[in-house]
């Protein structure tokens, strides 16, 4: 797709969106001190997220979580961004919410280009970071939700459609995990970096969005550790109500057995006493519900009944 530049000021952003060879030999021509290496990066379709400092400008490579409503769980979308004196250059596949609200909004809002680029191009990296980490919250305010309904129909009958919302959950909570967990030492290299082309005033603005994130992170182990937790009870309740089934299923097999007995004993081809009787039909019943009515009394007294 084309490059779109956007100038107000001493800023330049160069937003490539499904980045080329074209794009990046463009890129190169344009910023010649930006290295092969970075640049290569770009067409790469997942790198590990880094920060990479040279003298003029700095790289980073940033992945956020993008929900994927169709497979239920959320997938790393990749960023990698060039920051120097006067320019921020984005190259990404165009699946990123908040970097395209924030590209249209410079773009079509004089009032919204002046806040985001008129202070320079590392505090549009704020925003733009900003921006990132704050898309992150409603992804984990829906777990959040979700984990309440868990906990609210924990003791419902319906222990597999449970189980499924738990592994559903855990899945997503591991994904995100797994995603905003590598960003915290790109964050943390930003807050503790002393670059020239870098804002000094910026410094606690980077270690609040390091904060965030941190938060963020704590907040999704601590939902996992919910999660787990959930997962344990379930598995718990689901092993009791097995166990009642079982002991049913047991009683009635174990009181059956005396006619089962009984009903064997005299379907043998044999002589048996009594056979020939005109009452051993009612002999054999009531001999039968006595021995039961035996077994459950010596079941009760046991106190397994």
């Amino acid at each position: 797709m084309p490059t779109s530049l956007l100038t107000h000021g001493r800023v330049t952003w160069t937003n490539i969106v499904k980045p080329t060879q074209d794009d990046i030999n463009g890129l190169s021509a344009r910023y010649p001190q930006f290295h092969p290496l970075n640049l290569k990066d770009c067409l790469s379709e997942l790198e590990f997220p880094k920060l990479d400092h040279h003298d003029d400008y700095l790289f980073m490579v940033v992945q956020m979580p993008v929900h994927d409503d169709k497979a239920q769980f959320s997938r790393p979308v990749e960023v990698d961004i060039f920051v120097a004196r006067g320019t921020l250059v984005t190259s990404h596949s165009g699946q990123l919410p908040p970097l395209d609200d924030l590209f249209t909004q410079a773009q079509k809002d004089a009032d919204a280009r002046e806040r985001l680029m008129g202070r320079g191009a590392s505090p549009l990296l704020y925003h733009l970071l900003d921006a990132f980490i704050g898309y992150n919250f409603p992804l984990v305010q829906r777990l959040d939700h979700e984990i309440h309904h868990i906990e609210d129909n924990l003791f419902s009958n319906d222990t597999r459609h449970i189980l499924n919302e738990i592994a559903l959950v855990r899945r997503e909570l591991i994904a995100l995990r797994r995603i905003l967990r590598p960003q915290l030492d790109v964050i943390a290299s930003l807050a503790t970096g002393n670059w020239p082309f870098i804002h000094d005033d910026l410094t606690l603005y980077w270690g609040d969005i390091n904060d965030r994130l941190k938060q963020t992170q704590s907040m999704l182990d601590e939902h996992i550790e919910v999660v787990d937790g959930l997962s344990d009870t379930i598995d718990t309740l689901a092993s009791h109500r097995i166990d009642e089934v079982v002991r049913v299923l047991t009683i009635i097999t174990v009181l059956t057995l005396p006619l089962t007995l009984l009903s064997t004993i005299f379907s043998m081809n044999v002589v048996l006493p009594f056979k020939e009787h005109p009452a051993s039909f009612y002999v054999v019943i009531a001999f039968g519900v006595a021995l039961t009515a035996a077994l459950v009394w010596y079941l009760r007294q046991r106190r397994w009944l």
